[in-house]
């Protein structure tokens, strides 16, 4: 039995998708199933590093561009010395300057190549880039040997001259051609037996190629507008398929601005019910309206389990004490996140209590927002006690905190806020579904602030209130001390162990 996940995307900012995914390779990785992570994008290095970090194996990851080749492997492994006696031997270079990331070679005074080194081990290399004239003209692209090989021409563009990729050359092991990939207008897979692929066509073959059977499990974690949801079905519809719910479904009236009654996730999933023989959901609630709505439609009723997309490996206990009047955020800086409510509240906050600082950490996947809460912030001298942390794994971080502080309009789950209550932080949240509800038990581990659609439109009430919690929180700190402790009470119920064994009889059934 096999069990392949679609889809690890490229491309995209990091988000709650893939820390879930990464959460579920890090429980599922003894079980005794064959697991595939696939990409249906061909993944570059920031591609395969997040995912590692995540917690899936690199051995783990299938990359469909590779797939059709007779090697399937990710890990790099050539190494620096080997590659720079060969590169000797073909290319006579005279000159080279070793950098940190990366190796130059010259002739002549010009640089004919450079040689680029997997971060996570500078003896190997990644890639190495061929210049003629000062142009690129070819990235040789490496696993174990060469694996695809970029060819570029000089363009123009209202920018100016510019390397225009044309052809990519997937190679097998002994460097002979696989196929190529051809970007002209459109991309074209051109194979040497004269068959050419469009992309969706190339992920039917693919899919094809798989031969899934009853023994196999599929398991999608993404539907909306993604092109191999309809391959999956139509080519792979003997093997068994999960889908995994990662975002909640039916909102009401003005609940989020962004989706007006069915998340468009779904209007994809419903087409597809007939095939899909169980949905996960992460929570009770969640399954409950799932279940309702799929009556009102008139849909077919698959099985719906109720597994946790993350959980807590281990209480995670502040070695130094946590910093007086501290809370963090961590989430995307995107508009449905409402982290410009949370930077308004804080300044509205610290205007009360001059010891309230808040550190933001999360990745910008929305373009001009971060801009507008760095204005914030600067027009109101905020900078000294509200700091943009950007992205990293925060795992570690929440303990050094006292509160935990989210004004997101909605959460499926909420990994942030779980591994937050794993580290006994105290939580200012929203009462809304479906996450906020299970982790916050307000007056007993922080503050669940009323919320009504109105808000949206006119927030200063809102801000007004979360504003009133946070000075509130740090107002008695023995009260504060026994939010923590039942913080770590509340997370006893979200430990990894019983999630593992959901998953496994989900699995083995």
């Amino acid at each position: 039995m096999a069990v392949y996940v679609f889809n690890l995307l490229v491309g995209w900012v990091h988000n709650g998708v893939d820390t879930a995914q990464g959460y579920r390779a890090r429980l599922l990785r003894k079980n005794g199933h064959s697991m595939w992570y696939v990409f249906t994008d061909l993944p570059g290095t920031m591609e395969l590093s997040r995912y590692e970090k995540a917690g899936i194996d690199i051995g783990q990851m299938l990359s469909m561009y590779q797939y059709f080749t007779d090697n399937h492997t990710l890990e790099v492994s050539v190494t620096v010395a080997d590659k720079l006696k060969e590169l000797k031997e073909h290319l006579h270079y005279t000159d080279i300057d070793c950098r940190e990331e990366e190796i130059c070679l010259f002739r002549d005074g010009m640089i004919i190549a450079t040689v680029s080194l997997e971060k996570k081990d500078r003896n190997r290399i990644r890639c190495i880039y061929y210049f003629e004239h000062g142009k690129l003209i070819r990235k040789e692209n490496y696993t174990d040997g060469i694996s695809y090989i970029d060819y570029y021409v000089t363009a123009e563009s209202s920018n100016g001259l510019y390397a225009k990729l044309v052809r990519r050359t997937f190679c097998n092991s002994d460097g002979s051609v696989a196929y190529n990939q051809i970007f002209d207008g459109k991309e074209i897979f051109l194979f040497p037996d004269g068959k050419s692929y469009t992309k969706v066509q190339m992920i039917a073959e693919f899919v094809r190629r798989l031969n899934l059977s009853e023994q196999d499990t599929v398991l999608i974690d993404r539907s909306a507008q993604l092109d191999f949801v309809q391959p999956l079905f139509q080519y792979g519809n003997k093997a068994r398929f999960i889908a995994i719910v990662h975002s909640g479904h039916y909102f009401e009236k003005g609940e989020d601005p962004d989706s007006i009654y069915l998340n468009k996730e779904y209007y994809y999933w419903f087409k597809y019910l007939k095939w899909i023989d169980t949905m996960v959901v992460s929570t009770e609630e969640q399954r409950e309206e799932l279940i309702k709505k799929l009556q009102e439609y008139h849909s077919v009723l698959p099985n719906v389990e109720v597994i946790s997309a993350g959980g807590i490996d281990y209480l995670r206990y502040p070695t130094d004490g946590r910093k007086q009047c501290s809370l963090l955020a961590v989430s995307r800086i995107h508009p449905r996140k409402k982290v410009d409510w949370i930077v308004k509240s804080i300044i509205k906050a610290h205007q009360i209590n001059s010891d309230i600082s808040i550190d933001i950490y999360g990745g910008c996947d929305s373009s001009g927002y971060l801009e507008i809460l760095q204005n914030i912030v600067t027009s109101n001298n905020a900078q000294a006690y509200i700091r943009f942390m950007g992205y990293m794994d925060v795992r570690e971080v929440y303990k050094n905190y006292e509160v935990f502080i989210t004004a997101s309009l909605w959460e499926t789950l909420g990994l942030s806020t779980m591994e937050a209550i794993g580290s006994g932080t105290a939580v200012i949240g929203l009462n809304v579904k479906y996450g906020n509800r299970l982790f916050v038990h307000s007056e007993e581990n922080g503050y669940l602030v009323d919320f009504d659609s109105s808000y949206v439109d006119n927030d200063s009430v809102l801000i007004d209130e979360i504003a009133r919690k946070i000075v509130d929180i740090f107002a008695d700190k023995k009260r504060l001390d026994e939010f923590h402790k039942n913080s770590y009470k509340i997370s006893q119920n979200f430990l990894s162990d019983s999630i593992r064994s959901k998953w496994e009889k989900l699995l083995s059934l």
